[in-house]
């Protein structure tokens, strides 16, 4: 009969959480792809690498989607139970709330463990391969400049126009326009014409450096004795270098280098990582208690005050880590702190489902 019991709520609660976590992957997906199609639109990214960038992004947010889904998931599926009256059915037959929540208890072991997966090893392997895929889309400048369309770059003081694109993938009949402040404080601008600009990228420095052929460079204001004219065989302007692919961000690190280190942005790094298993248990014992509802209550009763439960505890996790970085909190205290008041709430609100605490005042009532 346990076993019946144990099987069919494990059923109940794991395609609830499927269905909430599969909606939240989907709109972080189509939010992280919009914002990523708008910047390739805008020419800030190679459009062939909008969707590996999204789906690196999505491996990062599921720190965010998976702790959220899992309480969702047991919230919806305790209120429909209350509702359907098939709660109280299992008590009324001899099931104990041990009996009832271990199938969610287990799910939410299940969903720990891949969310620990998932924010130790694989999110900073998402943000390395976002830092290296923002690199190359670096070194492919000439590939988001589309011909026949005026760019502007420096907030409008630098343009850019190309008729056309050879079969080499150079452009064809180059204008280039660039205002600059003097050191008097007066305008000046440098214009620029070349039959070809093509492309060439140092294997050392990984230093971007536009290459323009067979051109004119027109440098000053025209009327002014500083006004130049030069003809040119071949002129490089040099790009900035890529800086993804060394880069040596906390978030990009390893989590065991993390911890070896004694610098506080790694301590907080570190631990964010870790609270994100630990804080799929947490919210898991605080929903079942939060979740169960009278029947007339509906199966959305308590969803208002578990999401706002899971925003003041994620935020509380992430103040934390803040002040960690700050050297306001020292690293061994760290978030550590934050679960434990959240795992004191969670215990307590299964006590009193145990009714250990009208026992204990039934207790003192008797023997005062």
């Amino acid at each position: 009969m346990i076993g019946i019991i144990f099987r069919y709520l494990f059923a109940e609660v794991g395609r609830t959480w499927l269905v909430v976590a599969g909606v939240l992957v989907f709109l972080t997906l189509g939010l992280g792809f919009a914002r990523f199609i708008a910047d390739a639109a805008a020419g800030e990214l190679p459009v062939n690498t909008v969707l590996e960038l999204a789906v690196f992004k999505l491996v990062e947010n599921l720190e965010i989607v998976l702790p959220v889904s899992m309480l969702l998931g047991v919230l919806l599926t305790f209120g429909r139970l209350c509702r359907d009256n098939e709660l109280a059915a299992l008590f009324a037959g001899g099931a104990g709330l041990s009996t009832v929540y271990k199938p969610f208890v287990a799910l939410a072991l299940a969903v720990a463990t891949f969310s620990g997966v998932m924010s130790v090893i694989a999110a900073p392997h998402a943000e390395r391969a976002l830092a290296r895929v923002g690199a190359e889309g670096a070194t492919t400048v000439l590939q988001m400049l589309e011909p026949g369309r005026f760019r502007t770059f420096l907030d409008g003081d630098a343009v850019f126009y190309a008729e056309s694109r050879d079969a080499d993938d150079n452009l064809r009949d180059v204008f280039i326009r660039v205002v600059r402040e003097s050191s008097q404080g007066t305008s000046t601008q440098t214009i620029v014409t070349a039959d070809r600009a093509r492309q060439q990228v140092d294997d050392d420095s990984g230093a971007i450096t536009l290459i323009l052929d067979n051109g004119w460079r027109y440098e000053g204001n025209p009327g002014e004795a500083s006004y130049r004219v030069i003809q040119f065989a071949e002129h490089g302007v040099q790009l900035s270098p890529p800086t993804g692919g060394a880069s040596d961000k906390v978030a990009t690190r390893s989590t065991l280098s993390l911890i070896e280190s004694d610098d506080p942005e790694a301590a907080a790094e570190w631990q964010k990582r870790l609270s994100v298993p630990l804080s799929v248990l947490i919210l898991t014992l605080i929903a079942m208690p939060l979740g169960r509802v009278p029947p007339r209550a509906g199966r959305y009763g308590r969803v208002i005050a578990g999401v706002l439960v899971y925003v003041i505890y994620i935020n509380a996790v992430h103040l934390a880590a803040v002040a960690i970085e700050d050297r306001t909190i020292p690293a061994v205290i760290g978030v550590w702190w934050v679960h434990l008041i959240a795992l004191a709430v969670a215990l307590a609100m299964l006590a009193r489902e145990q009714g250990v605490f009208a026992r204990r005042r039934a207790a003192r009532g008797a023997s005062a």
